[in-house]
C-alpha cells in the first residue's frame, strides 16, 4: 500500500495503490516466496492506520512425459490453489518515528498430486506454510526537500512442512511427515521520501532464518515411525523500490529484488536417535529443493481517475529458482488493482494477477551427494497459466 501524491496545478492530488507482486505456490518461480516480506505500509502518513488482506493463488502446473524408476506414469497436476492472509497496524509518534506491527505469511506452497500417478511414493501431497509476527520502525530526519529514514525490524517466525506419500504394495501403505520450528528474523533498511512529489526510494535487507525442524515421520514401507529432526535455512533478500509522481494524478513505480535461494538446498530428516548429524544417506524423509538465487523485477504505474477511484497496473518477471530438480521456472505476470475510497479514511482494494510459468523439465533421479532416488522420476511441462485474486481494506484515523 502506498499513499501517493502527484502535483496537479497548484495542489496535490492524492492517489493510493497496492503494488501486487505475484508468486504462485510450490510450483512458483521464486521458491516458496509468497511475496509478502514487504513493509510498505510503514510509510503511510496518518497517525494510526490498519490494513488486512486475503489473497487467493491458483497455479496450474501439469507434469507430462513422466518416467523413471517405476517406468512411465500418467500426467499429473502438481499444484493446487491456496489462500494467504496479512494484516498491519501503523502508528506515528511525532514527526520522527513510525512503527508497524504486522502479520505475514512469507513462505508458502501447496502441491496435491493425488494417487492416480505412478510416483505416489515420492508424494501425494505436500504443504509448506509460515507465520511471521513482526514489529518494524522507521526513524526519520529532514534532508533537503524530504526526509531520510533508518528502518529496522524484528519478527518471530514459524514454518511447517507436511508430506504425504503412498506406496502401492499390497493394500497400500501411507506415509506421513510432519515437522515445524520457530525462529527469529531481522530487517534493516534506508528510505528517502519527498511527499510533495510522491517520491520514495527504499532499500531493505531481510535476514536469512535458520530452523531446527522437529516432528514425526510414520513410514511403514521403510519401516520407520518416530521423532525426527533436520535443518533448513530460509533465504535472505535485498529489495530496492522506487516510486515517483510523473504527471498530475500519475505515479510510476518499480522494484528489484534478489533472494538467496541457494541456501535452501536440502532438508534431510533423520531419527533423533542418531548419535551424529543428519545427512542424506541416513534420512527417513525430507525436502529436496536444490534452488539457485533468483531475481524479481516489477514495473508499473498508477492513475487517479477521481477522488474515489484509482487504478494501478504492473508487470513482473520472477526468475525461476530451479536448477532442474523442481518445476519453479521463470514466471511473467501482469497485475491490475482497483482502489476505492468511499469515505475519508476508508479504502478498499480489489485486484489480481495473471501470467505464465514457463516450460521446462525436471529430474529427481539423483539426491544430494549423488545418491540414487528410490522413487525418482523425470518429467516435462509446458507454459502453464497462473492467476491470483486479492482483496484488502485500509482504515485510517
Amino acid at each position: 500500500m502506498r499513499k501517493l501524491r502527484a502535483l496537479a496545478a497548484a495542489k496535490c492530488v492524492s492517489v493510493s495503490v497496492l503494488l501486487v507482486i505475484f508468486c504462485a505456490n510450490t510450483a512458483n518461480a521464486g521458491g516458496y516466496d509468497t511475496g509478502q516480506r514487504d513493509w510498505d505500509f510503514l510509510f503511510q502518513q496518518d497517525g494510526f492506520a490498519v490494513e488486512s488482506e486475503v489473497r487467493y493463488i491458483h497455479p496450474d502446473r501439469r507434469l507430462t512425459n513422466i518416467t523413471g524408476v517405476f517406468g512411465p506414469s500418467a500426467d499429473v497436476s502438481e499444484a493446487s490453489p491456496f489462500t494467504i492472509g496479512r494484516a498491519s497496524a501503523t502508528m506515528k509518534f511525532g514527526d520522527m518515528l513510525r512503527c508497524m506491527g504486522s502479520y505475514r505469511e512469507p513462505w508458502g506452497g501447496h502441491a496435491e498430486y493425488g494417487k492416480n500417478w505412478t510416483y505416489t511414493g515420492s508424494a501425494t501431497e505436500q504443504h509448506f506454510s509460515s507465520e511471521d509476527y513482526g514489529l518494524t520502525c522507521a526513524v526519520s530526519m529532514a534532508m533537503e526537500k524530504g526526509q531520510i529514514s533508518l528502518i529496522g525490524g524484528y519478527s518471530w517466525q514459524k514454518i511447517r512442512y507436511e508430506l504425504d506419500q503412498f506406496y502401492a504394495v499390497g493394500p497400500g501403505l501411507t506415509a506421513t511427515t510432519r515437522v515445524e520450528d520457530s525462529s527469529n528474523a531481522w530487517r534493516l533498511g534506508l528510505a528517502y521520501e519527498i511527499p510533495e512529489y510522491a517520491l520514495r526510494a527504499s532499500l531493505i535487507w531481510n535476514s536469512a532464518v535458520d530452523y531446527d525442524m522437529t516432528g514425526t515421520v510414520i513410514n511403514p514401507a521403510i519401516p520407520f515411525a518416530g521423532p525426527v529432526a533436520g535443518k533448513i535455512t530460509m533465504p535472505q533478500s535485498v529489495e530496492a523500490k522506487f516510486q515517483s509522481g510523473v504527471a498530475p494524478g500519475w505515479l510510476a513505480f518499480g522494484a528489484v529484488k534478489w533472494t538467496d535461494w541457494s541456501v535452501a538446498d536440502n532438508m534431510p530428516l533423520c531419527s533423533t536417535a542418531l548419535p551424529f548429524a543428519c545427512t542424506q544417506p541416513f534420512a527417513v524423509s525430507g525436502l529436496t529443493l536444490l534452488f539457485k538465487d533468483s531475481w524479481t523485477i516489477t514495473l508499473g504505474a498508477a492513475h487517479q481517475f477521481t477522488e474515489k477511484f484509482s487504478l494501478a497496473g504492473s508487470l513482473t518477471w520472477d526468475q525461476g529458482a530451479t536448477q532442474g530438480f523442481t518445476s519453479q521456472t521463470d514466471t511473467w505476470t501482469a497485475g491490475l488493482t482497483a482502489v476505492l475510497t468511499p469515505a475519508k479514511g476508508v479504502e478498499f482494494k480489489l485486484g489480481g494477477t495473471a501470467g505464465i510459468m514457463t516450460s521446462g523439465s525436471l529430474s529427481t533421479m539423483t539426491l544430494p551427494g549423488g545418491i540414487p532416488n528410490p522413487v525418482g522420476y523425470t518429467a516435462s511441462f509446458g507454459n502453464d497459466f497462473v492467476y491470483s485474486l486479492n482483496g484488502s481494506a485500509v482504515f485510517r484515523f
